[in-house]
């Protein structure tokens, strides 16, 4: 990566964040795409005393201070920012971080199956050969916390890549699902309910035993639409803070949609350049 992010040209700051501190940039490297997204990092552990180099007071006020500083930054335990690459990017890619209006709708059965099966059909194939690396290749085999190799109830679970790996307070795990006849919410029946209760069940058990986190300070959820057409469940902290709020519905929630004949209508958060809002309008369904 980091002869990659040397070669990197930047051509657009796509967005700036205040609240998550972070920063995404539109670019190239070697002439293609690239998504380059910098955000501070954690503060690094404060139990042997205050991280901090260099102190410059700004104001104090009886017994209020306010001061500027440099912090202790080392790669391994302090490093100063994480920093993911999208390379190449597509279109795609592109569209879902340049920021853009975001509109509420309803998706009804006929706009599902008029419009957005088709268009997952047409995100398959290449655009999510890395989940299948992941499932069948063995990549990212080191950073694998748990896996269920069974045909219709496994998963893997592993962490985000969104995630520093460090700070419990912001812990994001993912589950990607063995099988790949499912592609989001949408699929799922009850057939499939063996294979939710197996998720719930591993996944709280993996999580208490290695993070020390109960079930109750778990949060379990769906992305819809999601980032990506492989059934796969987002898992965080209930105390993280998150921007994903319109488009996210908890885990229990679909398994009592399933439970009472499936989703009809779906509500979501969904910006005015994704492909699926265009398409919608042009055929008159919103």
């Amino acid at each position: 990566m980091a002869t990659r992010l040397s070669d990197f040209k930047l051509e657009e700051v796509l967005s700036t964040n205040a609240q998550t501190k972070s920063v995404i940039l539109l670019g190239t490297i070697s002439d293609s795409a690239a998504l380059v997204t910098i955000s501070r990092a954690q503060i690094p552990d404060v139990s042997k005393g205050l991280p901090l180099e260099e102190v410059k007071l700004l104001e104090n006020n009886d017994i209020y201070s306010w001061a500027l500083a440099t912090m202790k930054q080392n790669l391994e335990d302090a490093p100063a920012a994480k920093v993911d690459v999208i390379w190449p990017a597509t279109e795609t890619h592109i569209a879902k971080y340049r920021p853009s209006k975001t509109r509420c709708i309803v998706e009804t059965m006929e706009m599902y199956n008029t419009v957005v099966r088709p268009y997952i059909d047409s995100m398959l194939g290449d655009r999510i050969q890395w989940v299948k690396a992941i499932l069948f290749d063995g990549a990212e085999a080191d950073r694998v916390i748990y896996r269920d190799n069974d045909v219709e109830t496994g998963f893997v679970l592993l962490p985000n890549s969104k995630w520093d790996g460090k700070s419990i307070e912001s812990l994001y795990l993912l589950v990607l699902v063995i099988r790949e006849d499912l592609r989001s919410i949408r699929d799922l029946t009850t057939e499939h309910l063996p294979l939710l209760q197996n998720i719930k069940e591993q996944v709280t058990r993996q999580v208490k035993e290695r993070y020390n986190l109960d079930p109750s300070e778990l949060k379990l959820y769906f992305h819809y639409q999601p980032s990506y057409y492989h059934l796969h469940v987002h898992v965080a902290n209930v105390s993280m803070d998150q921007s994903d709020f319109g488009r996210s519905i908890l885990f229990d929630n679909v398994i009592d949609a399933i439970n009472r004949g499936g989703f009809e209508n779906i509500s979501y958060n969904i910006s005015e350049s994704h492909k699926l809002w265009g398409s919608f309008k042009d055929q008159n369904l919103i």
